[in-house]
């Protein structure tokens, strides 16, 4: 009967224990996904990059170059000049224009203006509307050097639109 009573008491506390544990760490799990994925200004972004180091450029039909966008989305007069001291890393590169006819392939280039040199290159075919839209992700990122001036080269010369995105990193 001593021996039943032991066993029992031992059962009785490791029950008790498991109830403490499953009420107390739910909460405690809680509060640490909501510490992780809190968003306070000036903290790093989902690309592990500082907030103020992310670069959003337009790159407008009919415009030799491409232009920063603001946080509050306003789009700068001047155009994007890679600032000295920093390496753009391009990881999204969007570009649309129009075609001369439906399933008609065409490419589209992002370049330095001032080297003529192209950074990027991307192609597509036409769809049933003579449009060309392409979405490029670039994982490990593109360099592009400091004190280069991005163009895009359908909205240099009037037929497409571009936006690029990215961030800056310390030479």
């Amino acid at each position: 009967m001593n021996y039943l009573r032991k066993v029992l008491s031992t059962l009785g506390g490791i029950f008790l224990a498991a109830l403490l544990i499953s009420a107390v760490v739910p909460k405690a799990a809680r509060g640490v996904a909501a510490a992780l994925v809190q968003i306070v200004p000036g903290s790093t972004t989902h690309l592990g990059q500082h907030e103020t180091q992310l670069v959003s450029l337009v790159c407008s039909n009919g415009s030799n170059s491409c232009s920063s966008i603001d946080p509050s989305g306003q789009v700068t007069s001047t155009p994007y000049v890679v600032p000295s001291g920093y390496t753009l890393i391009v990881t999204d590169w969007e570009w649309q224009r129009g075609s001369s006819q439906q399933g008609a392939f065409s490419t589209d280039f992002l370049f330095d203006i001032n080297s003529g040199n192209s950074l990027i290159l991307s192609g597509g075919l036409a769809d049933v509307n003579s449009f060309i839209y392409k979405h490029e992700h670039y994982e490990a990122g593109i360099r592009v050097a400091s004190g280069a001036t991005i163009g895009d080269l359908a909205a240099s010369r009037s037929n497409g639109t571009a936006f690029v995105q990215g961030y800056l990193v310390p030479n």
